[in-house]
């Protein structure tokens, strides 16, 4: 990206974020409405967020654009940017209810006016985008949000949720960045010395890349890396005070970062090109979608994804993006989302059993089997999960460390990890509450000597007990009829299980097949694309 640019790309997001503090709808204006041409699209990345202090190493001149103008040129060296006088960005809280597709504008209108009479003031949001494909059709990725209040703290916005469920209406909601954050920045020398002052906002120009030090990837656990990101970037103010870290990439620039960090690059190549493919895919159906409001349109945490930053790029995992270049799935009309995760453990499962929304009709539970060794039942529910477990015939991912797992917790091991964030006392019994058909635990109850919690959802199960594997495990208690002494967990495979297995894509590549034929074996119902 050019300087000019850049700045041009800075002005816009300046322009936005005036726009809503002003009370503006920024998804009524028509931009998202025109289809997009994927390989000149700019993903807008929010690289860190460090609490005091940010540090970044450059091997060029580092020039630093003040939010006047002003202009100062450093040295090529390692700079440290301190925050004081902080004053964090403003945001109010969204409560959603209800999504509707492009094609339902008149039933989003009868749905928003019902609310209108119940005293609410709704509001259509767009998220999405559309792209257009070499063959000149379009797939439409919009979905209008209606917004049924906006909050001025999350506490409020968990209120009426509360309220809502209480009428059983399930919402969720979504910060919204409504004015700038500002402070007095401070950059310096390894020595100290202090090079320039001013006020946030700050731009950091560079002919070459910049390495961000430190920066937060891990989801599970605490875990840091230094990334190499493409200048310019921008400093902020967040609304939690801390400075942000925001930077422009190409798609496939992105991709080429993301590609290393979800699977080993010595991996077959068409396993490579299959993720490659899921990952354009992933990437553009939720390119402006969940942090549309806050300015960006994804993190480098994994909760996003994985990215391993500029630095990552191997000629391995690089060869599989060309040869894929522009490559997506397509189904009704749409980029599928195409979701992967480590190790299915021989059944993958529905999205809507993982996660909340309707169910994806791509993202349905599959085995993980040659066609010629699949089990005669639909899924380890039907077979029996204690069986599934112990007897199923060995799938693509069965060579996964994780394939079949088991993990023993003491009573006092386990009440300690699940009252970090549920005051049960000691547990005395864990229920589960359904099944998807892949065997993953829909909901569980934990009884303890202080009170019962219904935990849902299969990450809010995970994490309840200390991050296990996956949900799709049994539980047993030694000791049934006192306080037990133990708990069991007894398990298959590694992450959510929704979409493509990677173990098993390997397998099959490492089989001969094409990454097309990896594809259709774990997404129903899809069309290799190109844009």
């Amino acid at each position: 990206m050019t300087g000019t640019n850049a700045v041009l790309h800075i002005l816009l997001i300046c322009v936005w974020v005036a726009a809503t503090a002003r009370g503006m709808d920024p998804a009524a204006t028509p931009p998202e409405d025109r289809p997009v041409d994927a390989a000149a699209l700019q993903l807008r990345m929010r690289y860190a967020v460090m609490k005091d202090s940010a540090a970044f190493r450059a091997e060029q001149p580092l020039i630093l654009v003040a939010a006047d103008g002003a202009e100062k040129t450093l040295p090529p060296g390692v700079w440290r940017v301190s925050a004081s006088e902080v004053r964090p960005a403003r945001r109010q809280f969204h409560v959603f209810p209800k999504t509707f597709q492009p094609g339902e504008a008149k039933e989003m209108e009868a749905y928003m006016a019902e609310w209108r009479t119940k005293g609410y003031s709704p509001l259509a949001l767009t998220f999405g985008r559309r792209f257009t494909t070499a063959g000149g059709a379009v797939l439409d990725n919009r979905v209008r949000w209606v917004s049924l209040a906006r909050c001025a703290t999350e506490a409020e916005a968990e209120a009426l949720k509360k309220k809502l469920a209480a009428e059983q209406v399930w919402a969720w909601s979504r910060p919204e960045t409504t004015a700038p954050g500002r402070a007095a920045f401070r950059v310096t020398d390894e020595k100290g010395g202090v090079a320039w002052r001013g006020e946030a906002p700050l731009e950091l120009r560079c002919a070459g890349p910049v390495e961000i030090a430190d920066v937060q990837t891990g989801f599970w656990k605490e875990r840091r890396a230094d990334h190499l990101c493409a200048a310019p970037l921008a400093l902020r103010i967040g609304p939690d005070g801390g400075i942000e870290v925001h930077g422009a990439l190409p798609l496939e620039t992105y991709l080429r970062g993301v590609l290393p960090a979800e699977m080993p690059a010595s991996w077959p190549v068409e396993a490579l090109k299959a993720q490659a493919v899921a990952a354009r895919s992933e990437i553009l159906a939720a390119c402006a979608g969940k942090y549309l409001l806050e300015g960006f349109d994804f993190t480098t945490l994994e909760t996003c994804r994985a990215y391993a930053g500029l630095g990552g790029h191997t000629p391995g995992t690089d060869r599989a993006v060309a040869e894929t270049a522009g490559e997506v799935l397509a189904q009704s009309g749409k980029v599928a989302t195409t979701v992967f995760s480590a190790c299915c453990g021989g059944w993958t499962e529905n999205n809507d059993t993982v996660w909340s929304g309707p169910p994806n009709s791509a993202l349905r539970a599959l085995p993980d089997y040659p066609a010629a060794k699949r089990p005669a039942q639909a899924g380890p529910e039907a077979y029996g999960l204690a069986k599934w477990l112990s007897g199923a015939p060995p799938a693509w991912c069965a060579s996964h460390r994780e394939y079949r797992w088991k993990k023993v917790f003491s009573a006092a091991e386990l009440s300690a990890l699940v009252n970090k964030k549920y005051a049960v006392g000691q547990i005395k019994a864990i229920r589960p509450g359904g099944r998807g058909p892949g065997g993953r635990l829909r909901r569980v109850v934990i009884e303890g000597t202080k009170g019962a919690v219904t935990v849902e959802r299969e990450l809010a199960i995970r994490q309840a007990f200390g991050g296990l594997p996956s949900a799709m495990c049994i539980i047993t208690a030694d000791g049934v009829n006192s306080l037990p002494k133990s708990f069991t967990f007894t398990g298959g495979g590694r992450g959510h299980g929704v979409g493509m297995c990677q173990e098993g894509a390997r397998a099959m590549a490492a089989a001969g097949l094409a990454h097309g034929a990896i594809l259709r074996q774990y997404f129903s119902g899809v069309e290799l694309e190109r844009l």
